[in-house]
């Protein structure tokens, strides 16, 4: 559902560096009611901090099913990139 965004993170980054290339871990926190309430890198072998802050940045406005018995869900999700 979310794939434009951050495809749109890593392709205008792609514009610049033609070889770029990687996987971002990307860990957020899921808010009781669904919304996204932290997200930031858990690891990456793509070294761009642009794409890193704009994928979380992304996923900061994401709203998920609110989780079932309440609380909180941390999530680690990979996102892999390259080009072609």
């Amino acid at each position: 559902q979310h794939r434009n965004e951050y495809r749109y993170c890593y392709e205008k980054a792609l514009n610049r560096q033609h070889d770029l290339n990687g996987k971002i871990v990307m860990k957020f926190t899921i808010a009781g009611n669904g919304s996204v309430i932290a997200a930031g890198v858990d690891e990456s072998t793509m070294n761009s901090p642009d794409v890193e802050q704009c994928i979380a940045a992304k996923i900061k406005r994401w709203v998920f099913e609110a989780p079932k018995g309440g609380g909180i869900v941390i999530v680690s999700y990979p996102f892999i990139f390259a080009p072609g």
